[in-house]
């Protein structure tokens, strides 16, 4: 029995490091998904950035002139949308990043792949030696390089009140999850006492 809960509480106890926040990327920031701008654009782009495996991608465009295919290389290489693995038709597309390695995605419509509407995204494990910053730059240009991971997970950045109005749900920043592990915890500490 007190090993049981010697194991409860070493699981408790390593929940709160390893609660990492997921980030929200809007494909292009405000330009968008997107022909206008230009042929680099998306490389440049998604290269400043460092995306890891629950992260999520953002596609904003209009429907009536844009689509978003996720590709393979092959067909992302020769600007190919007749087989694509998956095809998105919303102005307002969730894209989650699901396992690591590349994601490829063009617009299928003619010429738009060709003319730059492409993206290639590389996507890292999470792990709590990646963890970075939940804000991501909006309006970020090739000028403006990412943010670099932060040293201290634990260090506090200073926010307003529009910042923190910006960032995506995270459970792990509950009240309730942290009052529930505190809980546990302290109930699995009292447990071993008294044995």
């Amino acid at each position: 029995m007190k090993n049981t809960i010697m194991g409860l509480l070493i699981v408790a106890l390593s929940l709160f490091s390893v609660v990492r926040a997921t980030s929200l990327y809007e494909v292009g920031d405000s330009n968008g998904w997107t022909t206008t701008v230009g042929l680099d654009y998306y490389k440049t782009w998604s290269s400043s950035k460092t995306f890891y495996v629950g992260d999520v991608l953002i596609f904003q465009y209009n429907k009536t002139f844009h689509n978003v295919m996720e590709v393979s290389f092959q067909d992302f290489e020769s600007c190919n949308p007749n087989s694509p693995l998956t095809t998105y038709h919303s102005q307002y597309e969730p894209v989650i990043l699901n396992r690591t390695g590349h994601y490829y995605f063009i617009c299928g419509l003619p010429g738009h792949c060709e003319s730059g509407q492409k993206l290639d995204v590389l996507v890292m494990p999470a792990s709590l030696e990646n963890t970075t910053p939940i804000i991501q730059p909006n309006n970020a240009s090739s000028s403006n390089p990412s943010p670099k991971p932060l040293e201290d997970p634990l260090e506090v950045l200073p926010v307003d009140d529009a910042t923190i109005a910006t960032l995506p749900y995270n459970a792990g920043s509950s009240l309730c999850v942290w009052s529930g592990l505190s809980m546990l915890s302290s109930v699995l500490l009292q447990a071993l006492v008294f044995l």
